[in-house]
């Protein structure tokens, strides 16, 4: 292919890929996330095969549980396929996953505390199903609690950015005339 100056350029860039499955072992924030998935997938599906299941303290820990392995999935899902960089600004701001991931450590201490109480009531079996689980949600919980500091990170570097950026506007328009 020649150029405006005659030369022939060789090098062509590699084409974009669909997909980038290494997104989520190349990052940290992809291997929190698979990690986050995996202990999730765990939390809802021991306590979801206990038979006394269906107790409401015990389905709160389940829909709580599952509804972070649905939106951690979506992340993964979003992230591999590059869609995640075409959302819109609000969508991807470091805020909303800081707000996002507190929220959800939040609601999985309250729940795992809860299945690792009654996991104290019970012996045999039973106890060790609501011990598991509310200890694989400890461990979400603290996961989803760390992920919510790295936003925070995230976030004020986005600030001091957007600082310097509005300085450099106010240096290049003239003052105004009164």
């Amino acid at each position: 292919m020649a150029d405006e100056n005659g030369t022939t350029n060789t090098e062509e860039p590699p084409p974009r890929r669909c997909c980038d499955m290494l997104w989520i072992v190349t990052t940290m924030e992809g291997w929190l996330k698979l990690v986050e998935a995996i202990m999730t997938l765990l939390t809802f599906s021991i306590l979801a095969s206990h038979p006394y299941s269906y107790l409401t303290e015990f389905e709160y820990l389940v829909f709580v549980a599952t509804t972070a392995f649905i939106f951690v999935v979506l992340h993964i899902v979003l992230r591999i396929t590059h869609l995640f960089e075409k959302l819109p600004s609000p969508l991807t701001h470091p805020l909303i996953g800081l707000v996002g991931c507190f929220l959800a450590s939040l609601a999985l201490l309250v729940g795992s505390a809860i299945s690792f109480a009654r996991g104290e009531r019970y012996y045999g079996q039973r106890a060790n199903k609501l011990k598991s689980s509310g200890i694989c949600g400890f461990i979400s919980t603290a996961l989803f609690f760390f992920e919510g500091v790295y936003y925070i990170f995230l976030y004020r570097r986005l600030s001091r950015r957007g600082r310097k950026g509005e300085r450099k506007e106010d240096l290049l328009q003239p003052p105004e005339k009164v």
